[in-house]
């Protein structure tokens, strides 16, 4: 009896280090070591080892596909984190704008001067429009560099020579300025570049079969994204820069102009109020009482009073001085000074006024006769109705 002894490989993969035996008879024949059960058994471990290979192949891929489905998550709330707070933004700014005080007016004191008080106040407004240009340059510019210049300003002791050196540095810091929206302007561009690929490369992970590159294109996908958030945020952060600095310089610009024209409003409505009520209460048509017989032929007499002292008297060429100062001193419009002139007459006066448009065709428009008739010629014509002559030859005597 022969024996021959094969060993099989050993760490071939998927088998157990194994000796095989094959005995050999004198009849030829050959038998094998192992029974029925026990290659049984070996077949047994072989499919559980292979079982617990495939489960572990299995435990590894789904790891990466909740990886994978983690990072899509992640990428998608970035993207609903940004838009939130774009909105927020816009939400912010109406609220700003929704929120501001409503203007205040404010009366102002009128006087001699009040043209120079005018310009004086011009000349605030437009230092005000500037002073949000001003502004924003200083936001994008240290504050050390600032107190440096300021610093070397001071030192200089010639007016002229600082004047020039200020205006020197203030260019060049706007330039400075430019140059940085420029920047911010290109980086834009460049994030919107960055979405497009971001967006082909979500198109390509669609069909992508192998989950290590998914996840490389995901990782690509958010370092994009996340470069694209950084320069939107500087960005968005000169706007708003921008924006602020140009209602600094506005809101208090807005505010005065309105205060003042308000103002001035009031007090030219209160002047013509005052003037037209103490005229039309003053001027009365001398006119005869019941039982007395009407004057005829003679002049019409009415009674012209003084605007400011309230005293009456038949003197037309006071109250023709009157109108004419006043109208000067207000600096009514031309065009409108025949029309408070008429606002001043009453009864007979008024009458005859109102005559006087309808025979201009102007259909008792008086707003249309001021529009081409003088103060002078209206003035003529109410003299020649109105005024007592030999009064006023009389006064005239005296001078």
């Amino acid at each position: 009896m022969t024996i021959r002894c094969m060993g099989c490989l050993q760490g071939s993969p998927g088998f157990w280090p194994t000796f095989t035996c094959r005995v050999g008879t004198r009849g030829g024949t050959s038998t094998q070591p192992y029974t029925k059960e026990e290659e049984e058994k070996m077949a047994a471990i072989l499919q559980e080892r292979k079982e617990k290979e495939e489960a572990k192949k299995k435990a590894l891929q789904e790891e990466q596909a909740t990886k994978l489905k983690k990072m899509e998550e992640e990428m998608a709330r970035e993207k609903e984190r940004l838009k939130k707070e774009e909105e927020e933004k816009l939400k912010e700014m109406e609220e700003e704008e929704e929120d501001e005080t409503p203007l205040q007016r404010r009366r102002g004191q009128h006087g001699g001067s009040k043209d120079e008080e005018m310009e004086k106040r011009i000349s605030e407004w437009v230092a005000n429009s500037s002073l949000g240009e001003d502004e924003e340059v200083t936001m994008y510019i240290p504050k050390d560099e600032q107190e440096a210049a300021m610093k070397k300003w001071e030192e200089e002791e010639d007016v002229l020579k600082r004047q020039a050196m200020e205006d020197e540095t203030r260019m060049v810091w706007k330039l400075a300025m430019m140059r940085e929206k420029k920047r911010r302007v290109e980086a834009a561009s460049e994030a919107v570049k960055e979405l497009e690929e971001v967006q082909k490369l979500t198109l390509r992970l669609t069909p992508q079969v192998d989950l290590q590159q998914k996840v490389d294109i995901i990782a690509q996908s958010i370092q994009r994204l996340a470069r694209v958030q950084e320069q939107q945020y500087e960005f968005s952060r000169s706007q708003d820069i921008a924006v602020r600095s140009m209602r600094m310089g506005f809101r208090d610009f807005a505010r005065e102009l309105v205060g003042a024209v308000g103002a001035e409003v009031n007090h030219r409505l209160e002047k013509t109020e005052r003037f037209c009520v103490g005229a039309i209460e003053g001027v009365k048509v001398a006119a005869p009482k019941e039982g007395e017989p009407r004057p005829r032929r003679e002049p019409v007499k009415v009674k012209f009073p003084d605007s400011y002292t309230g005293k009456r008297e038949e003197n037309f060429d006071n109250w023709e001085a009157n109108v004419k100062t006043y109208v000067h001193l207000q600096q009514v419009s031309p065009d409108q000074q025949v029309l408070i002139a008429i606002h001043a007459l009453r009864d007979q006066a008024a009458s005859f006024a109102r005559s006087l448009v309808r025979a201009a065709n102007c259909n008792d428009d008086a707003v249309t006769y001021s529009s081409f008739t003088s103060l002078a010629e209206f003035m003529k014509l109410l003299r020649e109705r109105f005024a007592d002559v030999a009064r006023s030859v009389k006064a005239s005597d005296k001078l």
